[in-house]
């Protein structure tokens, strides 16, 4: 690759991951802050959070460079504490959701150590695109049909789409992986919809966060 693609994807995955670092808290703040979780969907949240943690458990077992995916555990962990303040913030938080959590957790852990066989591995990483998907279309909906946008965070979605764009170009260059280029293609369409919503619903006495 020449000097000026190499230093792109540098900058790419620099910027992608330094993001992703803290993408998810403008979101955690809003909804503090605002103390309401209107405009928001836990469905859509729990489908992001399958598709982020399949995404890393692929990733891994694909053995590609840690730096063209370290930005997955860290929305991970961030989708994690959202999850916890969402509930929270809707009187369902309780010890039982260690449950599910450590069911999924060994579940990424199978993905990721290769002990599911590959053909399923695929298979999964392929509904990687339709699962996000869904999630992005139901926290679509939910803005449309509340018509209230007060605890989306437009710069979280912001910081997403953005990332799926520098993601489109690096996995594109480096391995041309068409599950992931489908799935970040996807998403990149879908959150600027939101986006959009989210400013056309976002209350009027509310400032922007």
């Amino acid at each position: 690759m020449s000097l000026l693609v190499d230093s792109l994807i540098h900058f790419c995955n620099l910027t992608t991951i330094g993001l992703c670092g803290f993408n998810k808290v403008p979101q955690i703040i809003s909804i503090v802050r605002n103390k309401t979780t209107k405009g928001l969907s836990l469905m859509a949240l729990l489908l992001e959070l399958t598709s982020y943690s399949i995404m890393l458990s692929y990733n891994v077992y694909s053995a590609y460079a840690l730096s063209s995916y370290f930005e997955y555990p860290l929305l991970v962990i961030q989708d994690l504490v959202m999850l916890a303040v969402f509930l929270a913030f809707n009187g369902q938080l309780s010890p039982s959701i260690f449950v599910p959590a450590a069911a999924a957790s060994y579940f990424a852990y199978s993905i990721a150590s290769g002990i599911l066989p590959h053909t399923l591995i695929t298979t999964l990483v392929g509904l990687c695109t339709p699962i996000s998907a869904s999630s992005k279309v139901m926290a679509l909906l939910t803005i449309l049909r509340s018509k209230n946008s007060a605890a989306v965070s437009v710069t979280s979605l912001s910081i997403s789409a953005y990332t799926s764009l520098t993601r489109l170009f690096t996995i594109y260059v480096e391995s041309a992986d068409i599950a992931l280029l489908m799935n970040f293609g996807t998403s990149l369409f879908l959150n600027c919809c939101i986006i959009l919503a989210a400013i056309a619903y976002k209350p009027k006495d509310k400032k922007e966060d």
